[in-house]
């Protein structure tokens, strides 16, 4: 039912802006506002690096300010990657306008954990929200808080 919410509702036929099977899907939202990623699996890092940097394309092309990502099915992210995403990556989508995020939890507590130590070291004014569910998480990102 979810993946079937994700295919229907969150990508829609909008722009997609990365797309490798087994991966990850990057997609605008025009419902939501919102820039999605689908993790599909375990990334290298160049295709890590690529994902997120989808990301930032997306909310550049639509002054977007929302990020669901769908992290079910996200594995492990190694310590390099991670240093990479707080250090390179957090900075530059704050500066490009994420002001939220709403995480579906990866199946893989370690996946878990890499999410939130990575949320922990971020200090870029994103509001970081964690739901169980894509609809959970896609209502949040319909009825933000106040200062989004």
């Amino acid at each position: 039912m979810a993946s079937a919410v994700l295919a229907s509702e969150l990508s829609g036929g909008d722009h997609v802006y990365f797309n490798r099977p087994g991966v990850a899907l990057v997609t605008w939202n025009q419902d939501l506002k919102a820039v999605c990623l689908e993790s599909q699996g375990w990334a290298d890092t160049s295709e890590a690096q690529a994902v997120l940097d989808a990301i930032i394309r997306a909310l550049r092309a639509h002054h977007g300010s929302r990020w669901l990502l769908d992290g079910r099915k996200m594995k492990v992210v190694k310590q390099a990657d991670q240093d990479w995403i707080t250090k390179n990556w957090l900075p530059r989508a704050a500066a490009a306008g994420l002001r939220l995020t709403a995480v579906v939890q990866p199946a893989s507590g370690l996946a878990m954990t890499n999410i939130d130590d990575m949320a922990r070291v971020s200090e870029n004014g994103i509001d970081i929200r964690y739901f169980s569910t894509v609809e959970r998480a896609a209502q949040w990102l319909t009825d933000p808080p106040a200062a989004a």
